[in-house]
């Protein structure tokens, strides 16, 4: 019997294409965007203005980077409505975490990803694009535990911040329309690199009359500033990356296995938040973690048991 062995590269790339593997790395890559956004409020960066030009310029690298957007059988426009409510969504969201970082953190922030599975699932189940399974709900139950139990710890050490803390809470539930969304509406025959690069352009074309309105129209030029710059670069690279693995992740395993995201988000980004920012963690961090971990362990054993 001949036993073959795939080399280590090989072995690799095949991880990473899986849905387990694009999880860990869209989920460290939303991590890393978090980071970046504490950073550039660190900064003192126009953050909706930020906000909006890594999106563009992000959209601008994969829209050269494909040619441009087919829109296969679907129709021109299905895929603009598809553009504009993936973006205007992703954007909506992004904007609420942007825009309260530097009150909660990005330990919180990080930590608040860890909610929209349960409200993913939940929307999946009106829709009828998920069944009931109660191993699922317990392992996205267990999870939202951990996530409830690290807000209530952030927002009762730092009464002060309670309305950032609610704020911030509204950011799992518009990320979790926004997984349902893009599912629910995919064009057909269009590729997931020039959606995500469609999505990233039309985000940013609804969010920069706002960042106009109330950061001024001259703010961009703040984004050029040396530092400010590196950090730009950085979210450019990364949103180019993590949205390409994102619809992808979500074209293969589905909105509810996709947004699990956020809790690889969580469990990465807040200890990086600390050993790099310099940050506390929440009251409860250890426990959170685990009842987070063990959930998003369930959850992926129904998942797998289930085919």
């Amino acid at each position: 019997m001949e036993i073959r062995i795939s080399p280590p590269s090989q072995a690799l790339r095949g991880f990473a294409s899986s849905p387990p593997g694009l999880l860990l790395v869209v989920g460290s890559l939303l991590a890393v965007s978090v980071l970046l956004s504490k950073t550039a409020a660190g900064l003192h960066a126009p953050m909706l203005t930020y906000l909006a030009m890594a999106m563009g310029g992000s959209g601008l690298v994969l829209m050269t980077l494909t040619g441009g957007v087919r829109v296969g059988t679907a129709g021109a426009f299905a895929v603009t409505f598809y553009s504009l409510g993936a973006g205007g969504l992703m954007a909506l969201g992004s904007a609420v975490g942007y825009l309260t970082v530097h009150e909660v953190g990005a330990a919180f922030i990080a930590l608040a990803l860890a909610f929209p599975p349960l409200f993913t699932w939940l929307l999946s189940l009106i829709l009828r694009l998920e069944r009931f399974d109660a191993i699922r709900l317990l392992g996205l139950l267990m999870g939202l535990a951990g996530g409830v139990f690290l807000a209530l710890g952030k927002g009762v050490s730092t009464s002060s911040d309670m309305g950032a803390v609610l704020v911030a809470c509204a950011m799992p539930i518009i990320l979790a329309a926004g997984n349902v969304f893009r599912t629910r509406y995919w064009p057909k025959g269009a590729s997931p690199r020039e959606l995500a690069g469609a999505m990233l352009i039309c985000g940013a074309l609804l969010t920069l009359p706002f960042a106009m309105y109330l950061e001024g129209a001259w703010a961009f030029l703040d984004i050029f500033q040396s530092d400010m710059l590196i950090v730009f670069a950085i979210a450019v690279v990364t949103f180019v990356s993590q949205y390409v693995a994102l619809f992808r992740l979500q074209q293969v395993a589905g909105p509810v296995y996709l947004s699990q995201i956020g809790s690889v988000a969580a469990i990465v980004g807040s200890p990086v938040a600390v050993l790099v920012l310099g940050e506390h963690l929440p009251d409860g961090f250890v426990l959170a973690a685990f009842l987070i971990g063990l959930g998003l362990s369930i959850f992926q054993y129904r998942a797998v048991t289930r085919h």
